[in-house]
């Protein structure tokens, strides 16, 4: 009976790579919510906040003082407040039109391309005056493959979407682009910032 690990090759049956497939996927949702963690302060939105480990997760940087996780899914917000409970976190059911509030910082990691209307998280944006946006999405075409996706970016997209906001920091990790933004200063000469929206 051959071993099941060999020097070139590895035999594994299906359902055991399915679980390992998982794992690594999970894994890389962890990263993610910790790579832009230290970004996160103050009063910070969780957008689509799932089951809420990545919320958990923003909560414990000693400089955010609060996070509202938010999901459309009642389920997962459930499990979230269940599982992933802190001092400094609330979780709502609520849908991205009816959400109102002040946030210091938003935090929108692979969601923008589930939304259909564009224009809802553009209203939420200029509606929740952020001080800080931290979105991230697939680096990649996707919707040819997942039927979940309306869109495919590219970061000029997310610079068009919001022309009020100055890019101030990014990075990729493996096929997914991170994008931080700040308010560009209302007083500010419009010239100085003219030629930051062409990363062509």
């Amino acid at each position: 009976m051959k071993s099941k690990e060999t020097i070139e090759r590895i035999y594994i049956t299906k359902d055991d790579f399915i679980k390992l497939e998982n794992n690594v996927r999970f894994q890389e949702h962890l990263k993610r919510y910790a790579a832009v963690r230290r970004f996160c302060f103050g009063s910070v939105l969780d957008f689509a906040c799932g089951c809420g480990y990545g919320t958990y997760i923003l909560a414990v940087n000693p400089e955010v003082t609060s996070v509202t996780g938010i999901d459309a899914d009642e389920h997962a917000v459930d499990w979230a407040e269940s599982n992933f409970g802190h001092p400094k976190i609330r979780y709502r059911c609520e849908s991205v039109e009816s959400l109102q509030g002040e946030f210091d910082t938003l935090v929108c990691l692979e969601t923008i391309e589930h939304i259909e209307d564009i224009s809802l998280i553009q209203n939420l944006v200029s509606r929740c005056n952020f001080k800080s946006l931290i979105i991230s999405f697939p680096d990649k075409k996707s919707t040819h493959f997942n039927s979940f996706h309306y869109h495919d970016f590219v970061m000029q997209d997310l610079l068009d979407m919001f022309p009020d906001y100055l890019l101030y920091h990014h990075f990729k990790s493996v096929d997914v682009q991170f994008v931080f933004m700040v308010p560009k200063p209302a007083t500010a000469p419009h010239h100085i910032f003219r030629n930051l929206h062409d990363l062509r």
